[in-house]
């Protein structure tokens, strides 16, 4: 991304990237599902956090990765918003 993504840009973003590389989720996953109760794992976590620097050049600190960021998709892509500026 050439230009600061937006929130829900970022929101789709980490959507696509859980729902069809990361975990194994059916159509109930949503946007508001909490990701560490649809599978998400610390190496998960990791190339997750991979893609997102590769994509928006951003590397979001690991002691941003409280349980409340973990919570869901949206909160994720606030915690990555947030590390933009």
């Amino acid at each position: 991304m050439s230009e600061r993504p937006t929130l829900e840009a970022l929101t789709q973003l980490i959507f696509t990237v859980l729902r069809d590389e990361l975990l194994e989720v059916d159509e109930r996953f949503t946007p508001q599902s909490d990701l560490v109760e649809a599978g998400l794992d610390s190496l998960g976590l990791t190339q997750l956090l991979l893609t997102i620097e590769e994509k928006t050049g951003t590397w979001v600190d690991e002691s941003e990765l409280t349980p409340e960021n973990l919570e869901s998709t949206q909160a994720l892509a606030r915690c990555v918003e947030a590390a933009l500026d």
